[in-house]
């Protein structure tokens, strides 16, 4: 189902990336996942603990937004990832 397991360097996401960072919640238990839209291949990383993994667009259906810029979620929106619903929790983050 996942587009497969991605190589990250040891470099783990620092300030520079957690601007980007969103939150997602599997609606099938509930689990809480950082994600970060890869802008060159227009796809979602989610991060399960040290193992991101690119989400296909359909897989988006399983899952909601809960924290989110109002920036990446027009980059959402704009890489196609229509299926990913807000959650009744939301809350946006940031200044933008």
């Amino acid at each position: 189902m996942h587009g497969g397991p991605i190589r990250w360097s040891d470099e783990r996401p620092t300030a520079h990336f957690q601007e980007k960072l969103v939150t997602l919640r599997c609606t099938l238990d509930g689990l809480l996942l950082p994600a970060m839209l890869d802008e060159d291949r227009s796809i979602l990383i989610a991060y399960d603990g040290d193992e991101p993994f690119e989400m296909d667009r359909c897989e988006a259906v399983f899952y909601e937004l809960v924290a989110a810029s109002r920036e990446e979620i027009r980059r959402l929106q704009a890489a196609r990832y229509r299926l990913l619903s807000m959650a009744e929790d939301f809350a946006v983050v940031g200044n933008d």
